[in-house]
């Protein structure tokens, strides 16, 4: 049987002038059962990322403030219900009117579930966590900022998806560049090294290494091969440590590395030498 539930998501917005939040808690509630719940971010390193010139104490004091009234919200919600279980659904309306601090409620929605619990996890994973934010979905993105680089440049219709491949090893380059005699001879590939783990960085990237150094090997690769990754400047040294071993392992194959932003660089290998291609 699917219930109907609302919930909203929290969403940490510490100043007002930008407008910008980070999505940091989900509150759910299912009138029909009376079941009231709520999840909150408890690691800052998203919040410090994106907000660097905040002092993180000030999220930590607004959110561990936030917890306890929702966990008295959540007591009271449990004697309520024992009376009538669609009180909660008043009870969440006057939680989620909008009020202008920096924890603050996005605009209550509505979801069937099944299970409300099972809900609020998927939902906290989804908005919050961000589960669908693989690898593939993040070069996706890189690609569109790499696509962004070629039209400036007045070169994008010289660069078109192409997969190279021998035996079990294959990659595929949403840009490569063929010469006059139809020979792939240049290509870009956006990988992402910008993962929140430094172990996940290090398969990925190592991943491609060996990918790319046994298609070397077959001599299917192109001459000349570009790696534009999103690795980010931070104070974590192991992640850097990462990023370095992976891009001498790039660079020792014969193949170049820029940083997704580094678009000047990324411009000068699209044009090398096109003018005799």
């Amino acid at each position: 049987m699917k219930y109907a539930c609302q919930y909203a998501i929290v969403r940490f917005m510490p100043f007002v002038e930008t407008g910008e939040f980070a999505n940091v808690g989900i509150v759910l509630t299912c009138p029909e059962t009376g079941f009231f719940d709520f999840k909150l971010l408890t690691r800052v390193r998203r919040i410090t990322g994106f907000f660097d010139q905040m002092d993180v104490r000030i999220y930590r004091a607004a959110r561990n403030g936030l917890q306890k009234e929702l966990a008295r919200v959540k007591e009271y919600a449990a004697q309520a219900v024992l009376n009538d279980p669609r009180s909660v659904r008043f009870l969440f309306a006057e939680l989620t009117r909008p009020r202008e601090v920096m924890l603050r409620y996005d605009a209550p929605r509505v979801v069937l579930a099944n299970d409300p619990e099972d809900k609020l996890d998927a939902l906290f994973a989804y908005y919050v966590e961000r589960n669908f934010v693989t690898p593939e979905y993040v070069e996706k993105q890189l690609e569109k900022q790499l696509r962004g680089v070629l039209e400036h440049a007045k070169i994008k219709k010289m660069y078109s998806e192409a997969r190279v491949k021998q035996g079990s090893f294959a990659a595929t380059f949403p840009f490569a560049h063929r010469n006059a005699n139809g020979v792939l001879d240049r290509a870009i590939k956006p990988l992402h090294l910008a993962h929140d783990d430094a172990a996940a960085a290090y398969e990925h990237g190592w991943a491609w290494v060996g990918r790319l150094k046994q298609l070397k090997h077959h001599r299917v690769l192109p001459d000349d091969v570009l790696i534009a990754t999103n690795m980010r400047e931070e104070n974590d040294s192991e992640k850097i440590e990462v990023y370095r071993e992976i891009k001498s392992s790039f660079e020792s194959l014969g193949i170049k590395v820029a940083t997704i932003t580094d678009k000047e660089k990324i411009e000068r290998f699209a044009l090398e030498d096109l003018q005799d291609a």
